[in-house]
């Protein structure tokens, strides 16, 4: 083989084992003698055999589920916190150069702030203000994983691990807390009950009073009638001669007309006795008419 075939040769194995491919959601970082060099995108890529190395890097969202770890509550409470959080790689020079463990220290900031937050909190209100914690938390990493070449897209508490014992707490306030709820719902339907049934006995004891009223209106108003009548016989008969009689006469019109009304009290003339008088005296003349 000649000289210039062997350095084809060389130049082709060279070549082949400089050849990469960065797939894609991945970057390449390629490092010269140890130092950073340059960036490479998704495709082919060549670099210098011996001289060159070339680290990946994926640039696609990854999910890390927290491990389980107590915390201290406010009460004095340890529930186990059920928390994860997702990154992105935005740089993959500082990624590799500026933090050497980024995962791990990503998992310390979280569980230092959750203990930070939740101690200050008791259990049922840092149950309800998730949303709470999950801000701090964002906030918390958001300034101390700056210039590390990765974002922090999501984190999120998704449950809090209660005790057995305490579970078996909240089992038990739950059953009493029904029972009592069931209690005041039966107690609002008997008042409720009560009410209606007092207001019937009212509506009916109304309806009863008033058609007794109305029967004494009517009694009385058919008396009244029963006078008129009879005094109309004797004015009839007595002319105008008796003027007395004509006074008391008028008398029991009126007393005719206040018995018709609504009043509730009835004040008789006082010459009722006069009135007996004539009325006796009306009994004479309606003899003497026979």
């Amino acid at each position: 083989m000649s000289p210039t075939a062997w350095v084809v040769v060389i130049v082709i194995v060279i070549l082949l084992l400089g050849l990469r491919i960065v797939q894609q959601g991945t970057t390449g970082v390629v490092v010269r003698f140890g130092k950073y060099n340059r960036p490479v995108p998704p495709g082919i890529a060549v670099i210098i055999p011996l001289v060159e190395t070339m680290r990946r890097v994926t640039t696609r969202s990854q999910t890390i589920q927290l491990p389980a770890s107590p915390v201290l509550t406010a009460d004095n409470v340890s529930p186990v916190i059920d928390a994860y959080f997702v990154f992105r790689v935005i740089d993959a020079k500082d990624f590799l150069f500026e933090i050497s463990n980024p995962v791990e220290t990503v998992q310390a900031i979280m569980f230092s702030t959750i203990r930070r937050v939740i101690a200050e909190m008791h259990l049922s209100e840092a149950m309800a203000a998730r949303d709470k914690i999950d801000a701090e938390l964002r906030h918390e990493l958001d300034q101390k994983t700056a210039g590390w070449g990765f974002r922090v897209e999501q984190v999120a508490i998704r449950d809090f691990q209660l005790p057995s014992e305490m579970k078996a707490a909240m089992e038990q306030q739950k059953i009493a807390d029904s029972q009592r709820h069931a209690s005041i719902n039966r107690a609002e339907g008997e008042k409720q009950s009560a009410i209606l049934a007092a207001e019937g006995a009212r509506a009916a004891a109304i309806a009863s009073a008033e058609g007794e009223a109305q029967a004494i209106l009517n009694v009385a108003s058919a008396q009244a009638k029963a006078i008129t009548q009879v005094y109309g016989a004797y004015l009839a008969a007595a002319g105008d001669k008796d003027k007395e009689a004509v006074l008391t006469v008028r008398a029991l019109e009126t007393l005719e007309r206040v018995a018709n009304g609504q009043a509730t009290k009835i004040l008789l003339p006082s010459n009722l006795a006069g009135m007996a008088g004539t009325l006796a005296a009306l009994a004479e003349v309606g003899k003497a008419g026979s």
